[in-house]
């Protein structure tokens, strides 16, 4: 493993405390009536659901089962499409469908990673790592541009963890660590929660009246 590729796990495995204390100091939980509630478990499971597909898909690509590996890939997208959605209420279509686009960066990027993992191409592997820090901060100035509540070094530092966690995962499944994997899985996990629930705190902020 390159210096560059440790670097991102390695922020993806000990940072944990950091992304607390940051969203702490930055943002209150989501209030509790209704609409708040709802739309924070409504982006925690679908965040989740993003880390539930991407792990299928490189469990099967490792495994050379390409209809299963195809079956998560496209839901990987459907996934991604309901999470861009989700902002259009409040920002309009043509911000929904940029978040798209940014989200499918990102998915790019991961499976790059696997598809570099499983046929050994270091260099590739490499493109891919790239890929995703470009993908990061190109999302993280998008929502801290939409969202003054959103700072974008927080979340520059959440969304770079969550690709080294995709990095993680990938490596020790092509080690057959499976038990990194599951404690990383865990780790994916609880990250995506903090991230929904960040986000959907930065909406109450900015849109009281729709809550």
């Amino acid at each position: 493993m390159n210096i560059k590729i440790a670097a991102i796990v390695l922020l993806a495995l000990c940072a944990q405390p950091a992304w607390n204390q940051a969203l702490a100091a930055t943002s209150s939980a989501p209030a509790t009536d209704a609409a708040a509630l709802t739309t924070r478990l409504a982006l925690r499971d679908l965040w989740v659901e993003h880390v539930f597909w991407v792990r299928n898909y490189a469990v099967a690509n490792q495994a050379g089962n390409r209809p299963q590996a195809d079956t998560a890939a496209k839901q990987v997208v459907s996934n991604a499409t309901l999470i861009a959605n989700s902002i259009a209420p409040l920002y309009g279509q043509p911000a929904a469908d940029q978040l798209f686009k940014l989200l499918g960066g990102h998915w790019g990027a991961v499976k790059h990673y696997s598809d570099a993992t499983v046929t050994k191409d270091n260099a590739a592997q490499q493109a891919a790592v790239n890929e995703l820090s470009a993908n990061a901060k190109a999302i993280a100035a998008f929502l801290a541009k939409a969202n003054p509540y959103l700072p974008e070094p927080t979340l520059l530092t959440l969304l770079s963890a969550h690709g080294g966690h995709h990095v993680a995962q990938v490596d020790q499944l092509a080690a057959a660590d499976y038990t990194g994997e599951a404690q990383t899985w865990q780790m994916m996990r609880q990250h995506m929660l903090v991230l929904a629930d960040a986000l959907a705190g930065a909406l109450v902020k900015q849109f009281p009246d729709k809550f």
